[in-house]
């Protein structure tokens, strides 16, 4: 059972705060207890005599009087049995204390004990509702995060589909080929998005295979690639770069002379992933949805990692920038 768990569990808690406590009341009469010439047996029950009483008026006061009245805003009616309550408090362990041999409880310990017991349990409730809060947000953003992944795939279909109805026109003999090669990446894509993290060699095999299926398809493309990636247990996102990667391909097909120009460096898990291609300074034909840059970005939130995506065009020339930060590894 982890801490939170235990944590959250009324009785429980109760029991680890309520043993430390007295055991800390144990150390602080220890040697006053001794010197009276008392034996352990006799100071663990003096101290349980005084201890427990209070605790049990202190829980009920927080339980059947704050939350029950304060916290429905019954204001009025709280003051007055605050008042009411601890009158009866004061009154009885002043009767108790001198009763069972500890002495007088003076009127500045009971004040003590009241504010210490009240603002424990004001705490407790303001750590159980950040708690409450982080486990909505965890399961939001894990919804989210499936939706984004579940987005993935259509988006990468529909322009699959497209891309093979034009070639279907233009050259049908090669149609079967082109079918192959666009079943292993939508298979790859199918895995991939099962899972939060991916190994960045699967990433980067993933990415070639795409790129070698746009240069199938255009001769014209001309590709660069500079991969270099200091350690191979390395997780990211899956299909985080490939957003970025089909934009480039979609925006240089409309050039004469194509290219893309892919640069990866990883380092101490620092990641810096570099994509230049050209493109027209103005009058593209083409029209983006801006589904796969939206999820990109939403998804680099979504995972919390620190990171930085930067895109600028520079005349016919467009490049994107995307550094991540402290990758998580695999043991």
């Amino acid at each position: 059972m982890t801490i939170l768990k235990i944590y959250q569990n009324f009785f429980l808690r109760n029991l680890f705060i309520n043993t430390l406590i007295y055991v800390i009341i144990i150390a602080c009469v220890y040697d006053e207890v001794k010197l009276g010439g008392h034996n352990w047996t006799y100071l663990l029950s003096m101290v349980a005599i005084g201890y427990f009483p209070c605790i049990v008026w202190i829980t009920s006061f927080n339980v059947f009087i704050i939350k029950e009245v304060l916290f429905r805003k019954k204001v009025k009616l709280f003051f007055l049995l605050f008042l009411m309550y601890w009158t009866t408090f004061y009154f009885f362990m002043n009767w108790f204390f001198p009763l069972v041999g500890l002495g007088e409880l003076k009127t500045l310990q009971i004040l003590s004990l009241i504010v210490n017991g009240i603002l424990f349990f004001f705490v407790h409730m303001v750590i159980t509702k950040k708690i409450s809060q982080t486990d909505k947000d965890i399961i939001n953003f894990k919804s989210e995060l499936s939706f984004l992944k579940q987005q993935l795939n259509p988006h990468f279909l529909l322009n699959a589909m497209n891309n093979l109805y034009g070639e279907s026109l233009a050259e049908p003999d090669k149609l079967p080929d082109r079918i192959l090669n666009l079943s292993d990446l939508l298979r790859y894509q199918l895995e991939a998005t099962k899972k939060d993290f991916v190994f960045i060699s699967e990433e980067i095999s993933f990415i070639k295979k795409y790129i070698e299926y746009y240069t199938f398809r255009n001769e014209r493309l001309a590709v660069t690639q500079n991969f270099e990636v200091e350690f191979e247990h390395l997780e990211i996102p899956p299909l985080l770069f490939f957003p970025l990667v089909e934009n480039a391909v979609k925006f240089s097909a409309e050039m004469p002379e194509p290219f893309i120009t892919a640069d990866l460096k990883i380092k101490c898990r620092n990641l810096t992933f570099t994509l230049k291609n050209n493109c027209l300074e103005s009058g593209s034909r083409l029209s983006s949805t801006g589904i796969g840059m939206e999820n990109l970005k939403r998804r680099l939130k979504v995972y919390g990692l620190r990171h930085d995506l930067s895109c600028k065009k520079e005349k016919d020339t467009f490049i994107v920038k995307l550094s991540i930060w402290n990758l998580p590894t695999v043991a």
